[in-house]
């Protein structure tokens, strides 16, 4: 029974890890674990994801003492190593500058084109 208490409390300790590391690194709100995976699409890499959801899908196993003996915690562990260290490697202010050249990138890309289409017109109707 005590040992069922330890990897309740592990567990719980692990999602609450890589929850406040999800909402400070990519600024994702919800309550929990489950909830962030939820809203975090694409901003978590495919495998980073999967083992965050290990780790979420291991919350109400642990609770139950039956179901608590099923639970690996070497492999949460593990996942709960590399989905921390790809978080901590995540720099906001970089994604945010990232994000407006992106945005801006594409503007550019629009602006050029329709500029170029607007040359050609006048090329082909000999305004030039």
């Amino acid at each position: 029974m005590k040992g069922d208490v330890l990897v309740e409390h592990t567990v719980r300790e692990m999602a609450d890890n890589i929850a406040g590391l999800m909402e400070k690194r990519l600024r994702i709100g919800g309550h929990g674990l489950p909830a962030k995976l939820k809203r975090a699409g694409r901003l978590l890499p495919r495998r980073r994801r999967r083992d965050a959801q290990a780790v979420a899908d291991a919350l109400p196993m642990a609770e139950s003492a039956r179901l608590a003996k099923r639970i690996d915690l070497a492999r949460l562990q593990a996942a709960e190593r590399r989905v921390t260290a790809y978080l901590k490697g995540v720099d906001p202010r970089q994604r945010r500058i990232d994000m407006a050249l992106r945005i801006l990138g594409g503007i550019a890309l629009g602006l050029l084109a329709a500029t170029a289409l607007f040359v050609g017109v006048l090329v082909w109707q000999d305004l030039i």
